[in-house]
């Protein structure tokens, strides 16, 4: 239809280009998330790999299913990227630098980094309201509701390490109610 509206005589001659649809700081800004998205989720598995190594098995089943779910933010950036014809970036990864000292570290770590990921989010929405981009921003509203999310489910193990402490019988406890979620 949008073909036909763009080729036919009778319609104004005005052709439309991809910066019509979305502007280059937003395509900018979905080329970092993705880019974002896809680097929580390395931090995720290597925090997976950390806590599975010390014998958390259910915290580290639960950090390897969060890895996961980051996967599929990468690909809700890059599908509305590619459903408007544009080719998504693929950008380098930085290394992932393992310094954990157990699973009540790696909870403060996690839930450091989703605040961090919310603002970034927050400025996707930002961009899109700002350009106007009325698609995008629903787009972005998806990523700060997902943000919601992962905030509260970090904050109630936060409220747990807080509630019944760090001695060895509470994280066992935690680490199997961690590992119970991902049955």
């Amino acid at each position: 239809m949008l073909e036909k509206i763009i080729d036919s005589k009778e319609e104004p001659s005005k052709k439309y280009t991809k910066s019509d649809i979305i502007s280059p700081e937003c395509i900018e800004m979905l080329n970092f998330r993705a880019q974002e998205e896809e680097k929580s989720s390395r931090l995720y598995e290597d925090m997976y790999m950390f806590l599975d190594n010390l014998g958390y098995t259910g915290a580290g089943a639960l950090w390897h299913k969060y890895a996961h779910e980051e996967m599929v933010h990468v690909d809700w950036a890059r599908g509305y990227l590619l459903g408007l014809g544009i080719q998504p970036e693929m950008r380098e990864m930085p290394l992932i630098k393992s310094s954990y000292t157990g699973l009540p570290d790696i909870i403060k770590k996690s839930y450091n980094h989703e605040l961090e990921i919310t603002k970034q989010c927050k400025e996707l929405a930002s961009c899109a309201l700002k350009e106007g981009d009325h698609m995008l921003y629903e787009l972005a509203l998806r990523y700060v509701k997902e943000q919601h999310e992962e905030l509260t489910k970090m904050q109630t193990w936060l409220d747990k390490l807080e509630a019944f402490g760090e001695d060895a019988t509470a994280l066992r406890f935690l680490d199997n109610e961690m590992g119970e979620l991902v049955k």
